[in-house]
């Protein structure tokens, strides 16, 4: 059901989450070397991996699977808005992996850090996840008021 707001909440969340996994949260300059940090890790400006692990990469596309999946529980909307929430707090998490990784960055940099385009993403697809929550709730809500004045 595509046409529902909460779908397109979902859908569009999810698409926010491959790009926030694919993408440059920060970029810094230590020992003359540019660095990249990535949901892959740290790279250099050669390309070459530093740092790092790719525990935003993976759940930032499990996330987004999570979404995609979420949104053809249409049927069991008490599941939906259960998997829509989890969503919400899974991006919660990489929220805090974010916040880990720049104060790391800050350690290693001799310069200003700067921000790519991902680390804004990730707040937008934290409020569409609870967008869609809530929009599942109207939607239980109606159909238990319907219900009622049977």
């Amino acid at each position: 059901m595509i046409q529902r707001i909460q779908s397109l909440y979902l859908l569009i969340g999810s698409v926010t989450q491959v790009l926030f996994a694919t993408g440059t949260y920060f970029t810094f300059q230590a020992l003359d070397w540019t660095y990249e940090v990535t949901g892959s890790g740290i790279f250099n400006n050669e390309g070459v991996k530093t740092h790092g692990d790719m525990k935003t990469l993976i759940l930032g596309l499990a996330v987004a699977a999570f979404a995609l999946v979420t949104i053809f529980l249409f049927k069991n909307r008490k599941q939906q808005m259960k998997f829509a929430k989890i969503c919400g707090l899974l991006t919660l998490a990489q929220i805090v992996f974010l916040i880990i990784s720049y104060t790391n960055a800050q350690e290693l940099a001799e310069g200003e850090i700067g921000f790519g385009f991902a680390t804004f993403i990730l707040p937008i697809s934290t409020i569409l996840f609870f967008l869609a929550s809530s929009a599942i709730k109207k939607d239980e809500d109606l159909v238990k008021s319907v219900d009622r004045i049977r």
